[in-house]
């Protein structure tokens, strides 16, 4: 490769050569957006916040951390923090923090004592029924769907945590409606 230096032209030692081919591959970095940093702020609060309510939680699913996340990274999840596991959003409900094991996701079986779903915002009346998600509580004379019915948690039939999908034979909680 030749370079030209006060008006005279010649060929570049290999030393050369090399810290230009170096420099030519290095981008200048480009200082992150005041958006990139609000996000990034905001996502690094949630994983601390304890307070933050249910409905507030259900507004900001892409900025909630993932359980996933806890888990590659080896961090505990505080008490009350939310997190976010196959799309449906989930407080921690111990009240130390918890380590995440793969083989005990939120959804899995028996970990309704750590995590506990957040409730979709619905009126629970047959016109908006809640969409049921197992470990969720299940209030009597509310109304829930589950696979393209609505059912009505029968007088009586509370179920807190509630574990029994609607419809589910020998279980008298749950009333279909239609």
């Amino acid at each position: 490769m030749k370079i030209c230096e006060n008006g005279v032209t010649r060929d570049m030692t290999p030393e050369e050569e090399a810290a230009w081919n170096q420099s030519a591959q290095e981008q200048p970095e480009q200082p992150p957006t005041v958006e990139t940093q609000a996000v990034a702020f905001t996502r690094a609060m949630a994983r601390t916040m304890t307070t933050l309510s249910d409905a507030d939680a259900l507004t900001m699913p892409d900025i909630l951390p993932t359980w996933q996340s806890y888990l590659d990274a080896g961090e505990q999840i505080p008490p009350g923090v939310c997190i976010v596991h196959n799309g449906q959003c989930y407080r921690q409900s111990q009240s130390t923090a918890v380590t995440p094991q793969a083989h005990q996701p939120p959804d899995s079986a028996g970990m309704l004592a750590v995590y506990r779903p957040i409730e979709r915002q619905h009126a629970g009346t047959q016109a908006d029924p809640i969409p049921w998600v197992s470990g969720m509580d299940c209030y009597a004379g509310k109304y829930y769907s589950y696979n393209g019915h609505i059912y009505r948690v029968a007088d009586g039939g509370t179920m807190k945590p509630c574990v029994w999908y609607p419809g589910m034979p020998d279980v008298w909680q749950w009333e279909l409606v239609e």
